[in-house]
């Protein structure tokens, strides 16, 4: 793997640090009065997903590893995998569960587009979409008089998870979901 000044390296790349492979997540020059200027660094760790900060000298040599992304689409769950379909040649590609975070899980409807991160040919990360499209398949129904206030519920998707709607949403209603969060973006259409 090449290596080079962490000066060079740029938001979104991966770099060996610690002996284990981070993901370059936001990065700010600082500069104090008459010291050294430096690197403020926030790292996200590829496996477990955790994010840390980390202060580099711009001279400081990385070892930069190099990252493939390809877009693919996800076809459905089987045992401690998902199923993710090449687009282009539909070869299928196994992927453990735990590539993506559980919260993240419940917002995976067939068929939608998702990026998987490789190294060489192993997947090391999956990338869902920003906001996702679901339909509500249950949502109970809205107390009277609870429009004045911004009242949410409980509404089941198509996935099974459950995630938190204002009022007015219904059984049948497709709504969009940020998968960071599982926060409620709005309803599709409107």
């Amino acid at each position: 793997m090449p290596n080079m000044k962490m000066r060079d390296v740029k938001v979104g790349e991966a770099i060996m640090y610690n002996g284990e492979v981070w993901v370059i997540f936001d990065r700010h020059e600082q500069t104090r009065g008459n010291l050294r200027t430096y690197w403020q660094i926030k790292l996200k760790h590829l496996d477990r997903g955790n994010v840390v900060e980390q202060r580099f000298s711009p001279d400081d040599n990385v070892e930069k590893i190099i990252l493939n992304r390809q877009e693919y689409e996800y076809s459905y769950p089987e045992d401690d995998m998902f199923v993710c379909m090449d687009p282009k040649s539909f070869e299928q590609v196994f992927v453990l569960k735990t590539l993506v975070p559980e919260l993240q899980r419940g917002f995976m409807v067939p068929n939608m587009k998702l990026s998987l991160l490789k190294i060489e040919d192993k997947v090391v990360q999956v990338e869902l979409p920003q906001v996702v499209e679901v339909d509500v398949t249950d949502a109970p129904e809205g107390a009277r008089g609870d429009t004045a206030t911004s009242v949410t519920k409980l509404a089941t998707i198509e996935t099974g998870a459950q995630v938190r709607v204002p009022g007015h949403i219904r059984k049948g209603d497709k709504i969009k979901i940020r998968t960071e969060d599982g926060e409620f973006r709005g309803r599709v259409g409107s």
